[in-house]
């Protein structure tokens, strides 16, 4: 299998290896997501599934600022995604992913959503702004 590459803007420092879950829709860290990990949203195309370890692919961000807190206190728990690729991160998300120490990277010259899949291994380098899909 050929590796894929994706090029992107670094939000948040860091390096990480992991299974890819991958969302079309956008995620709300306020109510959507559970002190587990697990998204709860009602009909959200990931409900049930934990978001906890994984290189988490989405389009952005929804809710409000208090998504921010959710994700800092789930990344303090090891509960958080170890990564995050999203098409383009807000100020909400840039604040907590900093905070939380998690590997983040946005405006890629590829689109993820359609390059990437749940399960595929994914690495993120963000020293090298780069993201290799296995």
């Amino acid at each position: 299998m050929q590796q894929k590459i994706l090029k992107g803007r670094v939000i948040s420092n860091g390096t990480a290896t992991g299974k890819a879950l991958l969302s079309n829709d956008s995620i709300s860290f306020s109510g959507g997501v559970n002190f587990d990990g697990v998204i709860v949203e009602n009909k959200h195309p990931l409900e049930g599934q934990n978001i906890a370890g994984k290189v988490l692919v989405f389009p952005s961000l929804k809710g409000s600022a208090a998504g921010m807190w959710m994700l800092y206190r789930l990344a303090m728990k090891g509960r958080a995604p170890i990564a995050l690729l999203v098409r383009e991160a807000d100020s909400i998300l840039t604040a907590a992913t900093i905070f939380g120490e998690i590997p983040t990277m946005d405006h890629f010259d590829k689109d993820p959503l359609k390059l990437i899949k749940t399960g595929d291994t994914v690495t993120v380098d963000t020293a090298k702004g780069v993201v290799t899909v296995a």
